[in-house]
């Protein structure tokens, strides 16, 4: 571990959760108004599952790898600062888009300028924290993407009183900008300290990441959870807003505090109990945390499915909390089980390896396949849709449990500091 004082660090974690957040109440708020979006743009199910999932998702990939690999070796805080700035001044952009394919270029801007901030921010945290808080951090920061989750959806709630969408993009997008230049100043790099600078470790060859990925049976286990889970997970998500208002008839505030609550519970609880709970069994026997997704995400399956066929919006609230809240039960563990498998070199690529994986499967297919799926459904369904679309959606849970538990079975962890 990196020799950073505790107020340092505790500042950085504070300014990182904070870009988290930001950089989730920027891209949820999308959600709240992609019903006024579709009207005013005159749009279909299938274009707006484009624009919240495949081409974000497609262009978080594209944007994930370079910057990545430049903090594994390079200077995390410029990185992260530079994301923020550049996603930010998208989220403004949104606003003045007047087309699908001005929306999808504002999207794409917001895509590229977060795909590194999360690598990166991992990659750092991971350094200047002891071992034995390590899951805890990571899962404090999934908890403050949680929090950018359900704040988005209730601050945009909440400002859809007095303004229409575009305002509202600019008023979320303009702030961050300043955000970033913060960062800049005040977050922690021992790379660019004084004194004992710590030389970066040589970066390891892509070819020789594949190898560890594609060798590893449990890194295989974890691609295929990766692959399911998101695919329910944000396809609830990214059409959890229209599903309360096109299926039980809320409206956009009302939706934006009940649903927005409701993720706040369930991920946010989650997450802080994921990360002390493997923390507490998992530091010293990694392949607990495996174990642990696993039956988390068998236990979400039946909640999920109340979710999605419930005729009565307050049970289905209360589903929606269940499943989140055992759904989320997986990351931070598995994103442990993880590194506890790679060298520490190799740890940013490694989180924008499972990045690009969740944004691919979960914003790109699964927003995506939600959106076409519900279209597909509207003869028979009429505006209730989405009801069999997120239930078929849901059997994924029961594959990612499987998977998890498979690949804590046979997880080998490397000695630690490796």
């Amino acid at each position: 571990m990196t020799t950073v004082s505790p107020a340092k660090r505790n500042l950085t974690l504070a300014l990182l959760a904070v870009v988290a957040i930001v950089s989730y109440v920027d891209r949820q708020v999308f959600t709240l108004f992609q019903d006024d979006i579709k009207a005013e743009l005159g749009l279909t199910d299938g274009q707006l599952g484009l624009l919240g999932g495949m081409s974000f998702a497609l262009f978080y990939t594209l944007a994930a790898f370079p910057i990545a690999r430049y903090a594994d070796r390079g200077d995390r805080r410029l990185a992260i600062g530079v994301c923020v700035i550049v996603w930010s001044a998208a989220t403004a952009l949104c606003g003045m888009a007047n087309s699908f394919w001005t929306m999808i270029l504002a999207r794409i801007g917001l895509a590229s300028g977060e795909a590194g901030a999360g690598p990166a921010a991992n990659s750092l945290l991971t350094e200047i924290f002891p071992p034995e808080r390590r899951t805890f951090v990571i899962s404090f920061m999934l908890a403050a993407n949680a929090v950018g989750i359900s704040g988005g959806l209730a601050l945009g709630g909440w400002l859809s009183q007095w303004f229409d969408w575009r305002a509202v993009f600019l008023i979320l997008g303009l702030p961050g900008i300043a955000l970033g230049f913060i960062v800049l100043m005040l977050a922690a790099e021992p790379r660019r300290g004084k004194g004992n600078v710590v030389i970066p470790p040589p970066q390891i060859p892509i070819r020789e990441i594949l190898r560890t990925i594609v060798s590893s049976v449990s890194l295989r286990w974890v691609g295929l959870l990766l692959m399911m889970v998101p695919l329910t997970g944000f396809a609830f998500i990214l059409w959890g807003a229209s599903f309360f208002q096109r299926v039980h008839g809320m409206g956009k505030a009302e939706t934006g505090f009940w649903l927005g609550g409701a993720m706040a519970a369930g991920l946010v609880i989650g997450n802080l109990l994921a990360g002390w709970v493997s923390d507490r069994y998992g530091k010293a026997n990694p392949r607990f945390n495996g174990w642990f997704a696993g039956l988390g995400l068998l236990g979400a399956f039946p909640f999920g499915l109340a979710f999605a066929l419930s005729p009565n919006p307050y049970v289905a609230l209360a589903c929606f909390v269940v499943v989140k809240f055992m759904m989320t039960l997986h990351l931070g563990p598995i994103i442990a089980l993880c590194f506890a498998q790679v060298p520490v070199a190799m740890r940013a690529t490694m989180s924008a390896t499972i990045g690009m994986v969740i944004g691919l499967s979960g914003m790109g297919i699964g927003g995506t396949v939600a959106g076409f799926v519900s279209q597909a459904f509207t003869p028979a369904f009429g505006d209730k849709s989405l009801q069999p679309a997120l239930a078929v959606l849901s059997c994924c849970l029961v594959v990612g449990g499987i998977a998890a538990i498979m690949a804590g079975r046979t997880a080998r962890p490397l000695p630690e500091g490796s």
